[in-house]
């Protein structure tokens, strides 16, 4: 890393450790994710139980719990992974972006059976292309982290800053995919659950979206500038 990428991460994004306001930041996105999942738990079996049941909430685990957990293990300040070193957080991102991507792949594989089984068109709302492209990105992103574990192998192709930049965009844009999905599914005629729960669920993903992706997207934001601006120099 340069010096001038040095002095960015340390001055303009990472604070100290234990810094409170981060500390509050990710116990509010915790605890908007658990309340999430239990209002999405409630909606899938209030009906009763079926093969579409399991459909919204393997997706919203993947997404509002795994997958942002899995973001919040690499992002400067996370008092769950501070005080790790850099490979034992980047194990847990692994770990836990794996458990994602199983949960979403069961979610998707869910849907399109029961598609099948009740001989309906795949594809045809917004939810459901927006659910296609997100499970798309989902295994892109995937591609991308392998190529950001061996990023200095691959450096005589792309240099390892722009490798990790870029899968680090692609990641953020996965879970934005992901969790506008989810809101549109909560705007979809399989919703019936109230008004209040439906707004509620609205507000804590938005909530749950900003909280994970604004210190990810300020990292990129800055190590990018300070990358041109050096390479400029």
């Amino acid at each position: 890393m340069s010096t001038v990428e040095g002095i960015s991460e340390t001055s303009q994004l990472v604070p100290p450790a234990g810094n409170p306001k981060i500390e509050k930041m990710n116990l509010i996105n915790n605890v908007c994710a658990l309340l999430y999942i239990g209002i999405i738990s409630y909606c899938c079996f209030a009906n009763g139980v079926s093969l579409f049941s399991f459909h919204p909430l393997f997706m919203s685990i993947g997404f509002i719990i795994f997958m942002t957990t899995a973001i919040n293990a690499v992002t400067p300040g996370d008092f769950a992974t501070e005080w790790m070193p850099i490979r034992l957080r980047s194990a847990r991102h692994w770990v836990l972006q794996l458990i994602a991507i199983t949960f979403t792949l069961a979610g998707f594989i869910i849907i399109v059976a029961n598609k099948i089984i009740n001989d309906k068109l795949h594809f045809v709302s917004l939810h459901g292309k927006f659910g296609l492209a997100s499970v798309i990105f989902t295994c892109i992103t995937s591609v991308g982290g392998i190529g950001a574990l061996f990023s200095l192998k691959l450096k005589n192709i792309l240099a390892p800053t722009y490798t990790k930049l870029i899968h680090a965009f692609i990641g953020l844009t996965t879970l934005c995919l992901g969790i506008f999905t989810i809101i549109l599914g909560q705007f979809s005629p399989w919703w019936s659950f109230g008004e209040g729960s439906r707004y509620s669920g609205l507000f804590l993903v938005l909530i749950i979206m900003v909280l994970t992706n604004l210190r990810p997207s300020l990292k990129v934001y800055f190590r990018l500038k300070d990358r041109l601006g050096y390479n400029n120099n």
